[in-house]
Formats: C-alpha cells, structure tokens, sequence
C-alpha cells in the first residue's frame, strides 16, 4: 500500500513539474487562412480612394484586372472589377504602375493623365513589364497610369 502511494506521489509530482513544459511546447503555426472570393465585396471605391496595405491581400476580382507597383506582377497592388471606372488612381499608386494582370477576358483603358486624358492604350491580356508596351516619342506605359477604365 505504502509502494501505491509512494507511486502515485511521484507520479504526481512529475506531471505537476511537466505540465508547463508541455504547455510551453512550440507547436507548428497553423497555415494561412484562404484567401476570400471575390464576391463584390472587394475593391469597390469612392471617390479620391487612399490606397491601403490590406489591399496586397485581397482576392483578384473575377471579372477585371490588377495593378502593380513593380514588374513582374509584384508590389504593391489595386484592383478593379470590370465595369468600373477610376478618373484617379488611388493614393501614390497614380504614375507607378508597372504591370497589369487582366482576369476574365476583360478589356482596360489606361489614360496618361487623370480625368482619362492625355493619350491611352486598350489592354486585352495580361502585360508583366509595362516597359514593353510603347507610349509616344520613344517612351512607356511603365510608371505613367494616372486613371483607368475596366469593361
């Protein structure tokens, strides 16, 4: 009887000792959530729209196209579902737009200057570097986008 309690005394005291070693134990983080689909309660904007980081990581849109702030389809990003307008880009992103990826056989209108002015290219697909699409005078697309249409 005394050799049953000695037992379970010990016992006792180890699992007391080890309880916060085992609760202290690194577990392997668990992965990242799915990103959400777009179900059109993303990227709808108002006027004078102020770019923010969560953008980075919200859905691509179904339908429309996305603009990135480095090629290849890299940076900082916004997008517009098809359909929409945007006479300005949002925040500094107006003039530092290098790639386009275009989602769902959408058509976009990229304009030089706010307002849809000043020279514009139709894009049907999707373009990496905006360096390979030509302006005027020997200049680009890249870094000059300041307003968009999305069909």
């Amino acid at each position: 009887m005394k050799r049953v309690a000695a037992f379970a005394l010990v016992f006792l005291f180890t699992a007391v000792l080890a309880l916060p070693l085992i609760a202290s134990a690194q577990y392997p983080p668990p992965p990242p959530p799915r990103p959400p689909q777009d179900n059109g309660q993303y990227w709808k904007y108002g006027p004078n729209p102020r770019w923010d980081e969560s953008w980075n990581r919200w859905p691509n849109p179904n339908r429309g196209a996305c603009f990135y702030t480095t090629a290849p389809y890299r940076g900082n990003r916004f997008c517009v579902r098809a359909g929409d307008k945007l006479p300005a880009l949002p925040g500094n992103i107006g003039g530092n737009i290098s790639s386009i990826q275009v989602f769902g056989g959408a058509t976009v209108k990229i304009f030089n200057d706010r307002n849809f002015s000043n020279g514009s290219a139709v894009v049907r697909y999707s373009i990496p570097d905006l360096r390979q699409l030509p302006f005027r005078d020997g200049h680009t697309w890249n870094n000059r986008i300041s307003s968009i249409a999305v069909r």
